[in-house]
């Protein structure tokens, strides 16, 4: 497909992203306050941690992710139950809140904390909600990159808030300005979701809303007539429901055991490849590099972020193109290959020159933006069973979470300006890991490019046979 081709078949297809907009948007403010807990470990510069105690604001900071799990799990509830227009005004109400909060007390310690549970419970709701509704609705042929683009939006979240927390002058504190970007965000949202957010089919036909299922697809894939396409589609809907309808609700049986697997060793990569103990070594390094004291924003953050956000749009429009497969495999070989290196190569001298060591660490980064932190959310969105699927994805996020916040406990009072002891440390417990996660996906993870969704979930399912590239069967011979 050539250039042409793919924009006037994303502009044709332009109603199924408007409709996951609110969650999407939801997201990017979420993402800058997932900041605090990725790149800014040192607190003694914000005003809000003054005269507390190092447990205070330790917890204050995991707030965040303690309520993205109830968020989460809530939603679990709520979106067997509910449209998700409905749920999306739940979550819009919790971000402009906490943006509102933020905005009014942006050194309070308490308001801080009320701002960033209410801004966790409406990232974990907005996560459930835009995979499972975006891969319920969209295209095979775009529902890599649509999906990919969900990561890097909050991606886009973390770069803003990592940046304006490294800010050291400013009119605005950096959580009075997150907050007023959040309350623009959330006016876009607000007439977005009234006005197009369509329902996904699937909802409607398990409920035997057959009639309101073709008309949302129709308005989805923009058609006024219930097309060849749409009625086949909506055939295959009814068959994928069928299939589940005999399954238990469980997560671990009827086949989905072995998706939850591969998705949570994807999700434990994305983890050892960013969180707050890699980037802030490589932080260190660079600022050593730079030797900067009094610039009014610190470089090292923004290089990072900015290469984790221009590698990551290269990811994402190639994600359909090269497949999730081999981009979840090179992000996480060459990743893994780097930390470990630089581990072992750290702890066995002192000789290594910090340009060197920012050299080989920004390689590091270029390779684990190419698919390491988007790869495992588009897989959520087709490789699961439409009766387990928000729970699944629900327990794969608490899996996410509650590795953040271990890792953010243990190293939130290290002083990384000691020893390069820590620097070797931290990249080999995190490069080792990526290195046999990378074999297990390479021996276990298909490819489940330009399939539908029944088709990537059966793919999943599969033991033999599995697609690892190339043409991909019929539905039909994938299920027999």
């Amino acid at each position: 497909m050539g250039c042409t081709e793919w924009v006037e078949m994303n502009q044709k297809n332009k109603p199924q992203s408007n409709a996951i907009a609110t969650g999407i948007l939801a997201l990017l403010t979420t993402g800058m306050f997932l900041a605090g807990t990725l790149y800014n470990s040192k607190t003694e510069s914000l005003k809000w941690t003054l005269e507390h105690s190092d447990s205070t604001v330790l917890l204050t900071r995991l707030l965040f992710h303690i309520a993205s799990v109830v968020g989460a799990l809530a939603t679990w509830f709520l979106i067997q139950r509910y449209a998700k227009k409905q749920i999306n005004f739940v979550l819009m109400s919790f971000v402009i809140i906490g943006s509102i909060v933020s905005i009014a007390a942006p050194n309070h310690l308490i308001a801080v904390a009320f701002a960033r549970s209410l801004m966790g419970l409406a990232h974990g709701m907005a996560y459930l909600v835009v995979l499972i509704h975006g891969g319920e609705i969209l295209v095979k042929e775009l529902r890599g990159v649509i999906m990919a683009a969900v990561n890097f939006c909050i991606i886009s979240g973390i770069m803003i808030g990592a940046i304006m927390s490294s800010v050291n002058e400013a009119s605005l504190e950096p959580h009075q300005f997150m907050g007023i970007l959040g309350l623009c965000y959330m006016a876009m949202a607000f007439f977005l979701n009234l006005l197009v957010c369509y329902e996904s089919p699937v909802f409607l036909m398990q409920r035997n809303l057959n009639a309101e299922a073709e008309r949302s697809l129709m308005k989805l894939r923009n058609e006024s007539t219930a097309t060849w396409d749409i009625r086949n589609e909506l055939t295959e809907i009814k068959a994928m429901l069928s299939e589940d309808a005999s399954t238990t609700g469980s997560i671990f049986r009827d086949g989905n055991l072995r998706p939850l697997v591969l998705v949570g060793l994807g999700k434990i990569a994305s983890v050892l490849s960013f969180n707050c103990a890699v980037n802030s070594v490589k932080l260190n390094v660079i600022d050593e590099v730079l030797s900067i004291k009094d610039a009014d924003v610190s470089l090292s953050v923004t290089i990072l972020t900015s290469i984790r956000l221009v590698v990551g749009m290269f990811g994402m429009f190639t994600v359909d193109l090269y497949g999730r497969r081999a981009l979840q495999l090179v992000s996480t070989v060459s990743t893994g290959l780097v930390l470990s290196a630089m581990g072992i190569a750290y702890l066995a001298t002192d000789s290594i020159t910090p340009e060197v060591g920012m050299g080989v660490l920004l390689a590091s980064e270029v390779g684990a933006s190419i698919g390491l932190t988007f790869v495992p959310d588009v897989l959520c969105s087709e490789a699961f069973n439409t009766k387990k699927k928000a729970l699944t994805i629900t327990v794969l996020h608490v899996l996410e979470n509650a590795l953040h916040v271990i890792i953010y406990s243990i190293i939130f009072q290290w002083d990384y300006w000691t020893t390069q002891e820590y620097y070797g440390g931290t990249l080999l417990v995190a490069g080792a890991p990526l290195l046999a996660i990378a074999f297990m996906l390479y021996r276990k993870l298909p490819e489940t490019s330009k399939m539908s969704i029944r088709q990537a979930r059966i793919e999943f399912y599969k033991r033999e046979g599995i697609v690892f590239g190339g043409s991909k069967n019929s539905v039909e011979v994938l299920y027999d």
